[in-house]
């Protein structure tokens, strides 16, 4: 194709523009999840566009409503902490599997909270991070049966999913905002007092009496 005399490759031109249009997008979630992690529990489309020095318009260009970025910064969010998992030794004590586990999502979870209090605050005004909630704890949770497979699998169906419903409340996040949020404890703190818990309800849950015949 010629313009005036001068060739132009409208392919590369496209591709230009869409490079440049994913970096837009890039910038933009970063902002926002920026101004998440500093605190900033719903943040203005200005105060985004001001941190990715861009314009409000520019923004909603790329994001027709400000919940759809804030849906994208949050599947952000939780690819870098939830992306990957430790890999578990399942012939490692079970004690050790627990110190192992509490020390983990400690750190997890407290870096975690910002972004939990955002999607706390949004979830009713962006659906897709109500269900990046619900999808996040049908990870964790799944995530706990691979940590305590040994000994789950040794249970039969109706104490397993005893045992896990326990687990899975023990280890959860909201166990820690509990701890962090409700009563104020420390991260040391509250960690200290995870593995004390997490010991004694995961000792019962895995090696405790059938819970379907203890009402029997």
């Amino acid at each position: 194709m010629k313009i005036v005399g001068f060739a132009v490759d409208v392919s590369r031109s496209q591709d230009e523009r869409i490079v440049r249009s994913q970096r837009i997008r890039q910038s933009l979630i970063q902002a926002t999840l920026d101004l998440i992690q500093a605190g900033d529990v719903e943040p203005s489309s200005g105060a985004i566009a001001t941190i990715a020095g861009l314009s409000s318009r520019t923004l909603f260009q790329h994001f027709i409503h400000l919940s759809d970025l804030y849906a994208a910064a949050f599947e952000l969010a939780a690819s870098r902490a939830f992306g990957s998992d430790r890999k578990v030794d399942g012939a490692a004590p079970l004690a050790s599997r627990i110190a192992l586990l509490v020390s983990d999502r400690a750190q997890l979870f407290e870096e975690w909270l910002p972004v939990w209090h955002f999607a706390e605050r949004v979830r009713r005004t962006a659906p897709a991070v109500c269900a990046g909630l619900a999808h996040l704890r049908g990870i964790l949770r799944e995530r706990i049966a691979a940590w305590f497979a040994v000994e789950l699998d040794a249970l039969d169906p109706v104490t397993r999913d005893h045992a896990l419903d326990s687990l899975d409340r023990t280890f959860g996040l909201d166990s820690w905002l509990n701890m962090r949020e409700r009563q104020r404890l420390s991260p040391m703190r509250a960690s200290r007092a995870w593995q004390f818990t997490a010991e004694s309800i995961v000792q019962q849950a895995l090696t405790g009496p059938d819970p379907s015949q203890a009402s029997a």
